[in-house]
């Protein structure tokens, strides 16, 4: 990015101080960090002020955050504030205006449009790390990520070893595993192995998840179909308003006439009530022909108690 210059990267290149300080007089250059320049009187772009950020930090300063997730094209918000990394053993005075800086004891980097930043597998799981984010979120960032092409699942874990004290460590293991079997939602690796696969249920195809916004949350629906047998089984992964079950109750009877059954579950049930939820799935199962029948999951499970599933 020839746009953005230092100081003594211009005297390298031949241009005397003198010469310097004529194009910054003029404006053809305009001064954006002290001893780092824009070649040009124009307005600069976001990446030619994180450019100039980590050349005014100097060696080692690379990109990190969310500037690192626009970089990797996984984020579409530009942060005003920049955030930059560098080596821990870098003993640095001074702050730069509208930039933040942390030391790190480990980092591994890149470039990307010319601009050094931390890897992909580093810039998601230090993303992955910031307060306030759902599962929801973590598990798009990190599908959005591997279907990119810019980390694998296998990549991320290994990073994710770096980091024994990540505060969702355990959460992570959900989100990757969600990431490696193509599920776009934790929801859905909980429904398949808390509900149906330690008792035994047919497999369902996945649908695709339908997200919207209401007021107090978000909502997320995840279909899941068994197209054999006309069953439907929906999950709403973290909110379940009034108007949303009036267009629930509208798709009900929508699919009446062809003879389809549809199952309704919360996260609470998913999470907190998988065999309850079982026995529900397995009694509609064999009502719409299942010829099998499901499991217990262990000597309390109430699949192994109810007696239409013996």
């Amino acid at each position: 990015m020839r746009n953005v210059t230092t100081r003594r990267q211009a005297l390298a290149d031949g241009l005397t101080a003198a010469a310097v300080r004529h194009l910054l007089a003029t404006g053809r250059w305009q001064r954006l960090f002290p001893g780092v320049y824009l070649t040009h009187s124009g307005s600069p772009t976001w990446r030619e002020r994180l450019l100039a950020a980590t050349l005014a930090r100097g060696d080692g300063a690379v990109a990190s955050l969310e500037c690192a997730l626009v970089l990797w094209g996984l984020g579409d918000r530009e942060p005003q504030i920049l955030t930059l990394a560098e080596p821990w053993e870098k003993h640095r005075s001074g702050r730069l205006p509208g930039v933040r800086v942390r030391r790190r004891r480990r980092m591994s980097t890149a470039r990307r449009y010319g601009i050094p930043v931390t890897s992909a597998a580093q810039t998601v799981l230090d993303v992955l790390a910031l307060p306030g984010r759902t599962l929801d979120d973590d598990v798009a960032l990190v599908t959005r990520a591997v279907s990119r092409g810019h980390v694998t699942v296998g990549s991320l874990r290994a990073e994710l070893r770096h980091h024994p004290q990540h505060p969702r460590r355990s959460t992570l293991a959900e989100v990757l595993t969600a990431a490696a079997e193509g599920f776009e939602s934790v929801a859905e690796v909980r429904y398949v192995d808390r509900v149906e696969r330690p008792h035994g249920l047919p497999s369902m195809e996945r649908q695709v998840p339908v997200d919207g916004s209401a007021a107090g949350g978000r909502v997320r629906r995840l279909d899941f179909k068994d197209r054999e047998r006309g069953i439907g089984m929906e999950i709403d992964g973290e909110l379940y308003h009034r108007g949303r079950q009036v267009r629930d109750r509208g798709r009900d009877r929508e699919v009446a006439g062809t003879g389809e059954v549809t199952l309704r579950a919360g996260w609470f049930e998913v999470t907190e009530r998988p065999c309850e939820l079982a026995v529900d799935v397995a009694l509609v199962q064999i009502a719409r022909g299942w010829q099998g029948r499901p499991r217990a999951c262990g000597p309390t499970c109430p699949v192994g108690r109810q007696p239409r599933l013996r």
